[in-house]
This record gives structure tokens, sequence and C-alpha cells, in this order.
């Protein structure tokens, strides 16, 4: 239910249509003491990605996400990108596979809870 509350919001038009609320750009600081800044704003069209996270080595680290995407893609970048921050040594294959099952456990468990 915080999940829910902090990720979606209905919106109003059926119990299974939600978006995204409080999208904003934001800084946290990952396991290790390094900030990044969390920008919605689309990658450079060079990258072909939906989004990018910077190396934690960088001067000032970023993470990129388009905006554009729709609000269940953009959760699973969200959620892809903030574990690249957390574990960048796993793999894309290891973040894709772990972000993909979250977003859709979040996803199945929030609209699993509205129908009650």
């Amino acid at each position: 239910m915080i999940t829910q509350n902090i990720l979606l919001k209905n919106k109003g038009f059926s119990k299974k249509v939600y978006y995204i609320i409080g999208m904003q750009d934001s800084k946290f600081t990952n396991a290790d003491g390094v900030e990044y800044e969390l920008l919605w704003k689309k990658p450079h069209y060079k990258y072909n990605a939906e989004g990018l996270c910077c190396s934690p080595e960088a001067e000032n680290p970023q993470i990129l996400i388009d905006p554009n995407l729709k609000d269940r893609r953009k959760m699973s970048v969200l959620i892809e990108e903030i574990t690249h921050a957390f574990f960048w040594e796993k793999s894309e294959r290891e973040v894709r596979k772990f972000s993909s099952t979250l977003s859709k456990l979040i996803q199945k468990n929030i609209n699993k809870s509205r129908s009650r």
C-alpha cells in the first residue's frame, strides 16, 4: 500500500488505470555513498536508450529517464537504472531481469489491492 501511494495514482477512469505521481528530478545516495541525480530527461539519441545510469566513478553521476515512456515502462526503467546505481557490477541481463520482475510484482499487487 505504501508503494502504491508513492508511485501510482488512479486516473479516475477505471480501477486499473494508474499513472506515476511525483515524477520529479531528485537526488539519492547509493549504498557506497555516491550521490546520484535523477533527471526525467531523454538520454542522448546516440545511446539509443530509454534510460541511462552513469558510472559511480563519474564526477557528477546522473540517471536519465525518458519522461515520455508509458507509465508501466517508466516504472520498469526507473527500477532498472536505480538498480544499476546500487549494483554497478551486475550485468545488464541481471539488472533487466530483476527490474522487470519487480515492476510486474508491484503492478500485480497494486491491481490486486484495488480489486479488494
